[in-house]
Parts: C-alpha cells; sequence; structure tokens
C-alpha cells in the first residue's frame, strides 16, 4: 500500500492531483537511483509520442529525436545535460535532430526533485519554452555535481528571468503541473527507465533504442551519426 500522506509530504505541493496507478508507479519508482551508462531492453516502445506539450530543442519535425527523462538535480543528468547541449548547438540548425525533455525526479534521492520539476513548468508556463531551459541551467549552475538546489533559492532565479513572482509562487502552490510531472515518471518506467539521464532514441522508420545513463559527448556523437545515417 502506498503511503499517499508520505508521498503528498515529499512532494510538498498541495492540491496534487494525482491518479491512483500513478501514485503506484512512483512508490516503485522512488526504489531506483542513479546508474552507469548501458544500453537496456526495458519497452521503449511505450515512450509517449512527441507533442507540443513537450520541450523541444531543434526541429520537433526531425526523423532523429532524443527523448530524455532526466532529474534536475542528479550528478548524472548535470553532465548529460551539458553534453546534450554542445551536441545541440552542432546538430539543432540541420533540422535532423531534435532533444525533448522530460521529468523523471528521483524523490528518494533528491528531496526537492519533484518541485524543480514544476518549478521549470511554471517558468515555461510564465515565459517561454526557453525560460524552461535557463530555469533548469540556473538551478544546475547554482548547484554543481552532486549538491543540491533549494527551493528557497527559487526567488533569483524568478527574479533572474524577470517571471513575476506572485504568479510562480501561485502555480507551484496550486500544483498547477504536478500531474504533467507524474505523466512523466509514468511514461518513464513503462519505457523501462531505471535511472537517469534515462533517454529513449527514436528514429524515424526504426524501433527506438533506449539507454540509461550519461553517455560521454563522443558516445552520444557517434549515436547520433549512426541514427542519422539509418533514419536517410
Amino acid at each position: 500500500m502506498v503511503d499517499t500522506e508520505r508521498m503528498r509530504r515529499e512532494y510538498f505541493l498541495p492540491g496534487a492531483i494525482v491518479i491512483a496507478g500513478l501514485i503506484l508507479a512512483t512508490a516503485v519508482y522512488v526504489l531506483r537511483s542513479d546508474n552507469s551508462p548501458k544500453l537496456t531492453g526495458g519497452n521503449p516502445e511505450a515512450v509517449r509520442a512527441v507533442t507540443p506539450i513537450d520541450h523541444i530543442i531543434g526541429n520537433p519535425e526531425a526523423k532523429v529525436k532524443i527523448v530524455e527523462y532526466a532529474d534536475i538535480d542528479s550528478e548524472y543528468s548535470k553532465q548529460f545535460q551539458a553534453t546534450m547541449q554542445q551536441l545541440m548547438s552542432e546538430y539543432a540548425a540541420s533540422g535532423q535532430v531534435a532533444w525533448v525533455y522530460r521529468h523523471f525526479p528521483l524523490l528518494d534521492r533528491h528531496a526537492a526533485a519533484g518541485s524543480h520539476a514544476e518549478a521549470a513548468e511554471c517558468a515555461a508556463f510564465l515565459g517561454d519554452n526557453d525560460a524552461f531551459w535557463r530555469f533548469i541551467d540556473a538551478i544546475q549552475a547554482a548547484a554543481p555535481r552532486e549538491n543540491q538546489f533549494p527551493p528557497s533559492g527559487y526567488p533569483a532565479i524568478v527574479a533572474q528571468l524577470g517571471l513575476p513572482a506572485g504568479e510562480f509562487d501561485q502555480c507551484l502552490r496550486n500544483g498547477r503541473f504536478t500531474k504533467k510531472v507524474y505523466d512523466d515518471i509514468a511514461n518513464a518506467l513503462a519505457s523501462g527507465a531505471e535511472g537517469t539521464p534515462y533517454t529513449v532514441l527514436v528514429v524515424e522508420g526504426r524501433k527506438p533504442i533506449a539507454i540509461n545513463g550519461a553517455l560521454s559527448y563522443d558516445n552520444m556523437k557517434q549515436v547520433i551519426n549512426d541514427a542519422i545515417g539509418r533514419a536517410q
């Protein structure tokens, strides 16, 4: 049985709308932790189709999509974030590759990870898609490596991004994006996630391939180049 009150305290956002099945998925999920890079079987074909509600860098219609499920406070997700930013600076303009970011907060290891995910969504809602990415960048720059960012630091980031502080606080208090974060968690689990970052490589006309862990720049570049070749 899931202790829903405990889950609520861990996520600490009142008014959350959580479907019972998603709570169960999260209960399984919080037992997971970060893991070293490896290809995984899982069920990557269960990955949710990319839609306008996703946060995307690159061409949404690209034949190669890199769908990442990440924890903003995870050291490995931070490493992969930097890797993907460098790679997308090289590939995004061609229109061949898109990077899709989804949430997979490791609540058992990073107590504020769920709040960070919702806060990033609130930043996007009150600003734009760029504000979403900048919010994450600001958190990770302020708390690099294994350090964890405290939610008490949100006001400084909100001010830095020029977002309305009152509306941001209300967005978090009301749990406006709680269900969206839980939906990402559930889809990550259904797709075979075992830690963060968890990435599903979706290539047009091919079966999706899942990768658990933070691949290096060189390895990820090879994966992308191979995928572009298969898509042509």
